[in-house]
């Protein structure tokens, strides 16, 4: 899904949602600029999934058309499809990546990150019969994840693994820089994606 497919669809939802909700308080909801968010709710009003109601002088909310409701609808499910095809991508590419893991006699993993990707790498552990044994993110220290407390890079040292998995996509890069200098062994450390060589542009995947 394009990201300005996504973006209407996001803003469709929020307009849905409310009892007329304003500009600013989509801008701030959604992490855009205020600018950027007037361009897009003119262009979905322009297409006629938005109508703008005039409260106040200079004061207008957004309510959603019944052109809205059914555009709305088919970018959902535009997305729910690129949703499920994007997972199983990395599902397969996870289990690619981490089926060796399997067969080298060592199962306890530690797995970096804790968000929608390392979900699906611990997914692909417990079919992989490998035991997920401490979940690390420096963001969420002290949170539970899965059933296990998030600890923090600088534990590492403490903890008992036989594996460091990189459940992340953005900033790979600087956490393995880290990992070497917690003096994890290089070869204990699997990456669920490549990392480019430096001053390479980066996909940006998230």
């Amino acid at each position: 899904m394009d990201p300005q497919a996504k973006r209407e669809l996001e803003l469709l939802t929020e307009i849905a949602k409310g009892q007329g909700v304003t500009q600013r308080a989509l801008a701030k909801k959604l992490g855009m600029a205020l600018g950027l968010t007037n361009l897009y709710i003119k262009r979905l009003a322009r297409k006629g999934y938005v109508r703008i109601v005039n409260v106040k002088r200079s004061r207008l909310k957004y309510l959603l058309t019944p052109r809205g409701i059914a555009e709305k609808a088919r970018l959902a499910y535009q997305f729910m499809e690129y949703s499920l095809s994007y997972y199983t991508s990395l599902r397969e590419t996870f289990q690619q990546r981490l089926s060796p893991l399997s067969l080298s006699g060592g199962r306890r993993v530690l797995l970096v990150g804790s968000g929608e990707v390392a979900e699906i790498a611990a997914l692909v552990l417990w079919e992989l019969d490998l035991s997920l044994e401490h979940v690390v993110d420096d963001e969420k220290g002290g949170s539970t994840f899965l059933g296990h407390k998030v600890r923090t890079l600088p534990e590492i040292p403490e903890l008992s693994y036989d594996w460091v998995v990189l459940a992340v996509l953005n900033g790979s890069e600087d956490i393995l820089d880290r990992l070497r200098g917690l003096k994890v062994p290089e070869d204990r450390i699997v990456l669920l994606r490549d990392i480019p060589a430096r001053g390479s542009e980066t996909d940006g995947a998230g």
